[in-house]
């Protein structure tokens, strides 16, 4: 199962390359890798590099939020919502306030999201206090905690891999957008682009508008590349990097991380946060997208296997 996909078929070369020798523990959800009397464990896509604080704190939105203001990095302001059936002796209804009046702090427009959400999963744009109240009573039946965040008007997400202090790959995304071709209907364009992904829909789109041909129609709000995002190679021209390089290596010193992709928002007002640190490091779509994607994410995680064994 997990041994066909790209992030385990590369594990296999850089091993195979560097006499590595593996064990394949737990179904293969664990990769013990053993080198001149070292043991090392790689658990999905966790790398054994990490503390278990570091690790617990990019793994639940608000403490990540949290750390990194506290240590003056900027990020995005987020809530917390506690689940009354599983944190009952913490909870009332103040929490399920404060996501409401940060909605009327907002324009009307938050983001409600599992704490430990991933890949865009379980993340919510609610306009209203009936559609927050909606929404979390839909997260609550599987998660103990959620977090509100105000939406902001992002142009790109820049994903940075941090390791030990320094950046060693970045790259941007680009939210699913159509072209016209001055004949179909927006609606059909994304039918035709994106088949059967589902698309959160910004709901600003009059789905059966014509748009005239060459002109460029952004269709959801997200940046996943699991949900039709695009990722975008940068070099140092980049008119953001160096800046967008500095706050994601202070956000990963700030928790004190090792191995990360950290994510980083530039807004439609030139504005920069981060948006989240993700301590397992997951590069199977860029994989699949981009065309040199296989080597540069073996290299990425070459270099973190060599951390491992110093």
């Amino acid at each position: 199962m997990e041994k066909h996909k790209p992030f385990y078929k590369i594990i296999d070369e850089i091993c195979s390359e560097k006499d590595i020798k593996q064990k394949e523990l737990s179904y293969g959800w664990i990769r013990e890798l053993i080198k001149n009397g070292k043991k090392r464990n790689i658990i999905g896509y966790q790398f054994d590099l990490n503390s278990s604080t570091s690790y617990n704190i990019a793994s639940d939105k608000f403490a990540t939020y949290e750390v990194l203001n506290s240590n003056n990095v900027p990020t995005i302001p987020h809530k917390m919502i506690f689940n009354p059936k599983t944190r009952s002796a913490y909870y009332n209804q103040k929490f399920l306030n404060e996501a409401i009046k940060l909605l009327k702090e907002s324009n009307n427009q938050i983001v409600i999201k599992a704490n430990n959400s991933c890949e865009g999963k379980d993340v919510y744009f609610c306009s209203s206090e009936e559609e927050i109240k909606e929404v979390v009573l839909k997260l609550f039946e599987e998660n103990d905690t959620l977090s509100a965040c105000p939406y902001m008007d992002i142009d790109y997400e820049y994903r940075v891999i941090f390791l030990c202090g320094e950046i060693i790959y970045a790259y941007k995304k680009k939210k699913p957008y159509v072209i016209g071709d001055g004949v179909h209907t927006i609606k059909e364009l994304i039918d035709q682009k994106y088949k059967k992904m589902k698309l959160q829909i910004n709901r600003n789109i009059n789905l059966n508008e014509i748009p005239s041909k060459n002109e460029e129609v952004t269709v959801s709000w997200k940046h996943n590349l699991n949900n039709g995002a695009e990722p975008i190679l940068i070099d140092e021209n980049d008119k953001y990097i160096k800046q967008i390089e500095k706050i994601a290596i202070n956000a990963g010193n700030a928790i004190n991380i090792k191995f990360a992709s950290v994510d980083v928002a530039v807004t439609s007002d030139e504005k920069i946060f981060v948006m989240e640190i993700n301590a397992n490091v997951c590069m199977n779509k860029f994989i699949e997208i981009i065309p040199s994607g296989h080597d540069i994410a073996k290299e990425i995680f070459e270099k973190a296997i060599n951390k491992m064994f110093e």
